[in-house]
């Protein structure tokens, strides 16, 4: 099972489903000719890509070529040009000799060897993704797998693992062991090969940079890092690496019988790249970089809430936050974009969700997004009014309506404030699906002067939180007596909030203007 040589990866091309050798699917990407990958679970997808564009970026810039569109040929050498005296056990799924290596596993001292114990029978259970119980996704339910299950479940094992227990340390690209790798890169096309092609190009343009941002990587450096033996504890500086080094953190190998392939591995004492104390800020080009603390950068984490808009607008608008070039359109671009972005967060020997989102930028946008300073400036400010509007009418106005209306059946919720606290948090919830699909395309369209708009973004979120207001008390337990009573009162705090002098009294005046609808 070689990848240079056999068809191993069911591929979509134009609703034919082919299986290709690695080089194959290169050059079907690089004529926009792959449509899916059966084999390919959603939260795998951007693993893949990132691993699929940093190996084609090396082998353009090793062969001299600067084109991704490349024949099959040209791609079989130039993998096989990275893979060194390692040859083609390098791209071998099953290599019975334990001191050589395989694809995406490292050779073992002889010392290790018995030392290997089951790790998985199928390749969900290699896989990064711990459910508990099985509630959200089935696991080991992948008997009988096509060998390129395997293969996605190997590159996205070894290229996003978090730490999970000891012996199972985490990879270089990461803030620490319970961080995550987030995947953020502006696009124009949503497909495989499209996006595949767009990155590789400007992952070219930020090569030189990288190597001359004092990382110490050599040009000519270790690129498929499984190729070098590992015992669990030597690590591998960064000064040995090629800046698209394709990562390992595991210590795993395949294994084939007459039930199929199987996965054993052997605990890791230490994390395979010495980088831990660069904090996850070793150059890549998918990770942005923390800036909140300026002597102590690190990987950005995402939150357990994923990509709220509060924090897509610290995204959009680098707010203490520093971004690659795949964060920019290139020059040629003129069409809309999108801020593609996903994360899988991890937790303390759990997975706490998968996250990801698609943020339309229209072109028209994206002038003054990323044109003068001025103007950046002036949409950052004109967003983050927005987003201080949105704390106080959740917080401020529609908060203390929905505590008027619970407190005013005396001896229902108010007793309980773990029951108050639980309605609360359902009814904020609502609040922020109203007005967080709104939020960017009112930003875009928004126009000097902004005043306005601002005013019109208020009276929106006005009408949101009583809408919340109307549901709450249609829906949250009450005594029947006390209806009428319940109501008035959450409307009278609910005006009386609204209005005050520190939240929105020019809604006051505004009420009967022309304002702009979102």
């Amino acid at each position: 099972m070689n990848l240079l040589r056999d068809p191993l990866l069911r591929t979509d091309l134009a609703g034919t489903v082919k299986v290709l050798t690695l080089p194959e699917l290169l050059t079907a990407l690089g004529e926009d000719a792959v449509d899916h990958l059966p084999g390919l679970q959603r939260y795998q997808e951007d693993a893949l890509h990132v691993f699929l564009s940093y190996l084609a970026a090396t082998v353009l810039d090793r062969l001299h070529q600067t084109s991704p569109q490349q024949s099959e040929a040209f791609w079989r050498q130039g993998l096989r040009l990275l893979a060194g005296e390692s040859g083609d056990d390098a791209w071998t799924l099953v290599v019975s000799e334990l001191d050589r290596p395989a694809f995406m596993q490292p050779p073992l001292p002889p010392g290790d060897h018995l030392k290997l114990h089951l790790k998985a029978e199928t390749p969900d259970a290699l896989d990064l993704l711990i459910t508990s119980q099985d509630h959200d996704l089935k696991q080991q339910r992948a008997h009988q797998a096509y060998a390129d299950e395997w293969i996605y479940a190997l590159i996205n094992l070894q290229t996003m693992s978090g730490y999970l227990g000891h012996g199972n340390p985490e990879i270089s690209r990461m803030h620490g062991g319970y961080g995550n790798r987030p995947i953020i890169e502006l696009v124009r096309s949503r497909r495989f090969g499209g996006r595949w092609r767009d990155a590789v190009l400007r992952l070219l343009d930020y090569r030189p940079m990288v190597l001359a941002a004092g990382y110490g990587y050599d040009p000519q450096g270790q690129v498929l890092i499984w190729n070098e033996p590992w015992d669990g504890s030597t690590m591998l500086t960064l000064s040995a690496l090629d800046p698209f080094y394709i990562e390992i953190c595991r210590r795993v190998r395949l294994t084939s019988g007459p039930s199929g392939l199987k996965a054993l591995a052997v605990p890791s004492s230490a994390c395979r790249i010495d980088a831990k104390s660069r904090q996850g800020v070793v150059g890549d080009a998918w990770t942005p970089i923390d800036c909140s603390q300026p002597q102590r950068l690190k990987a950005l984490s995402i939150p357990s809430r994923g990509f709220t808009a509060s924090f897509l607008r610290r995204l959009v608008f680098k707010d203490q936050v520093q971004l690659t070039p795949l964060y920019y359109p290139a020059s040629d671009w003129a069409e809309d974009a999108w801020l593609a972005a996903s994360v899988l967060i991890h937790g303390q020997g759990r997975t706490e969700g998968f996250h990801e989102c698609h943020l339309r930028i229209p072109a028209s946008a994206e002038r003054r997004w990323l044109g003068p300073t001025i103007r950046q400036d002036s949409l950052a400010a004109l967003s983050q009014s927005m987003m201080e509007h949105v704390g106080t009418m959740q917080d401020a106005v529609l908060r203390p309506a929905i505590a008027s209306y619970m407190e005013a059946g005396k001896g229902n919720l108010a007793r309980s404030a773990q029951v108050s606290y639980l309605w609360w948090s359902r009814w904020a919830g609502r609040f922020d699906d109203l007005w967080t699909d709104a939020y960017f395309p009112w930003l875009w369209r928004a126009e000097a002067p902004f005043g306005p708009w601002l005013t019109g973004w208020a009276a929106q979120l006005r009408d949101w939180a009583w809408q919340v207001l109307t549901e709450a008390e249609q829906v949250m337990p009450h005594q029947a007596g006390r209806g009428y009573r319940n109501g008035l009162g959450a409307a009278r705090a609910f005006d009386s909030a609204l209005y005050a002098p520190k939240h929105f009294p020019f809604l006051k005046e505004a009420r009967y203007e022309h304002l702009p609808a979102p």
